[in-house]
Order: structure tokens, then C-alpha cells, then sequence
């Protein structure tokens, strides 16, 4: 029987998972809301690949009813969004959640308002705009990041086979992850420095390469946040992200200084941070909160 795949949030994480989707042929549905809505029910969902833009096939719906299930539902909106749309999708009657969105405090909120053992937490590999009704985006290398889900228990279930199914005939590089809340401490500690030195240059990444103070502030803020995640006793993971405690500061800031600017660097770091500079904030305030930075 096909998959029946629901994406809550029509901005650009869900955009770019509706059109991998629904590119491999999965029936996919988009739950939108206020202006992506209307722009949505005129153009349709729009995206450029290579030099065409090019219309995906997706139905937009503006309502989700009880019975309308789905084998699964991914939640992509913004950290200060997530609590509102889970309220407003909690009587669905799907069996699976996936969580697109990123925290430091764990899934226990969220996991009492959706149900016990219907939620799956994941973070994304993708990045990129929304420009004139038309999606851009970047899907992260697997060397990289890539689009990284699991178990709140860390067991590899039935559905999380299913949904690793999905990703690879979505060509979309995943990895499953057993500690999905360590991971999610562990990214934070690594994208909250970034985007703070982005926001301390007042420009984009390619800006905030050049600018001496807002690099070194970078390193020593990715430092900090990695010794406290170690002082608390919770995992760094994967476990590449060790490298940020041992590389010394003068060769993590080289190397940031080159990955800054890349046109990846442009696509998935900058402008993420640019555009949800209210998200970040809120996440930095959390992820001190949890590992007791002053």
C-alpha cells in the first residue's frame, strides 16, 4: 500500500522534504497555514532544481481531520512553533510524529501532548529559502549532518526501518540515532556559537569570516558549550563533535574562517540564522539553562 507522508509547517524545512517526497513518488500532504497557505493554493509548491523551477506534486490542505491517518506525520516548524502545532494536530489518529525541530530540555512536553510512544524526534539535513513563492535548498552531506532521527527509547523499531526506507528512496542521506536527546544537546552546542557570531558581525557568513573578534568569540563560545555538555555528564554526539574540545583555537578558527565561506556555509548556516534569529534565542537560552552556563 503506498506511504501516506503529512508535513506540518510549509516553510522551508517542510518544503524541501515535500519535494523530496513526493519526488520519489510518496503521497504527500502539506499542512499549512496564514500567507504559505494562499501563495500554496495559487502557485502550488514551487522549486528550482538545477536551472528550472518546477511544481511539485502535493496536496495542500488547510485542515487535519481526526480519522485522516497517516503512517507519518513530520513536524517541521520553528523551536517557539512547535508547542502551538502540536495542540493543534494532537486528535489526529496517526501512530507516528516526527519531530523536525530541534531543543535541549528533552521530549517529555512534547511527547504528553501527542501521546506516549507516538512521537520520533529528528533534526533535519537541509537548508535553504523561500524567494518569490520559489524554494532554493541544500540538502547536508552525510559527512556532514545528515537528516538524523530515533527511538525516545533508542531502539531500532519497525517504523524506524519504514522511515529509514523513506530517506533512501528519497535520496535524502539520514542516520539513525539510539540518543537523540544527547544529539540534539551536541547540535546545539555547535550551531548556537555560529549563529551567535553571525549576529555578533551583524552580517552573513561570509561576513563573519572576516571579522577577527566575532571568529575567536565563536571558538571559545563552541568550547564552553562542549565542556559543559562533558561536566554534565551527557554524550557528545557523534563523535566527530569531540573535535571542537581538542582542536586548539587557532586551527578551529582557521578551519571555521574557510567552512564560512563556502556557499554552503551561505545556504544552510547564515541563512537559517538570519531568518530565525528568535529561534536561536530562544534555544541558546534553553541549551544554558539545561547545562548551567552563566
Amino acid at each position: 500500500m503506498e506511504k501516506r507522508l503529512l508535513i506540518v509547517g510549509a516553510g522551508v524545512i517542510g518544503s524541501i522534504y515535500a519535494v523530496k517526497f513526493s519526488e520519489a513518488g510518496y503521497n504527500v500532504s502539506i499542512f499549512a497555514r496564514s500567507k504559505r497557505l494562499l501563495e500554496l493554493k495559487e502557485k502550488g509548491l514551487l522549486y528550482k532544481k538545477g536551472n528550472k523551477i518546477l511544481k511539485a506534486n502535493v496536496h495542500i490542505i488547510s485542515e487535519l481531520l481526526k480519522e485522516d491517518k497517516y503512517d507519518f506525520v513530520f513536524v517541521a516548524v520553528r523551536f517557539e512553533q512547535i508547542i502551538p502545532a502540536l495542540y493543534d494536530i494532537k486528535e489526529n489518529e496517526s501512530d507516528s510524529f516526527v519531530t523536525m525541530v530541534n531543543t535541549a530540555k528533552g521530549y517529555e512536553e512534547w511527547e504528553g501532548i501527542i501521546g506516549t510512544e507516538k512521537l520520533i524526534a529528528a533534526f533535519p539535513g537541509a537548508g535553504g529559502g523561500i524567494e518569490n513563492g520559489v524554494l532554493h535548498y541544500k540538502l547536508t552531506p552525510f559527512i556532514v549532518q545528515p537528516t538524523t532521527f530515533g527511538e525516545l527509547n533508542g531502539r531500532t523499531t519497525k517504523r524506524i526501518k519504514e522511515l529509514a526506507c523513506i530517506f533512501s528512496a528519497s535520496k535524502i542521506p539520514y542516520a539513525i540515532c539510539n540518543n537523540m536527546d544527547d544529539w540534539q544537546k551536541s547540535h546545539l552546542a555547535m550551531v548556537i556559537p555560529m549563529a551567535n557570531a553571525i549576529y555578533l558581525d551583524g552580517g552573513d557568513a561570509y561576513s563573519t569570516s572576516k571579522n577577527n573578534e566575532a571568529m575567536t568569540k565563536m571558538c571559545l563560545w563552541l568550547k564552553e558549550n562542549f565542556r559543559a555538555l562533558r561536566k554534565m555528564k551527557f554524550l557528545i554526539t557523534p563523535f566527530k563533535l569531540n573535535l571542537f574540545l581538542i582542536c586548539p583555537t587557532w586551527l578551529l578558527k582557521h578551519s571555521l574562517k574557510l567552512l564560512f565561506r563556502t556557499k554552503f556555509a551561505a545556504t544552510v548556516i547564515s541563512e537559517h540564522a538570519n531568518k530565525a534569529k528568535q529561534e536561536m534565542l530562544l534555544l541558546d537560552s534553553e541549551f544554558k539553562k539545561v547545562t548551567n552556563i552563566t
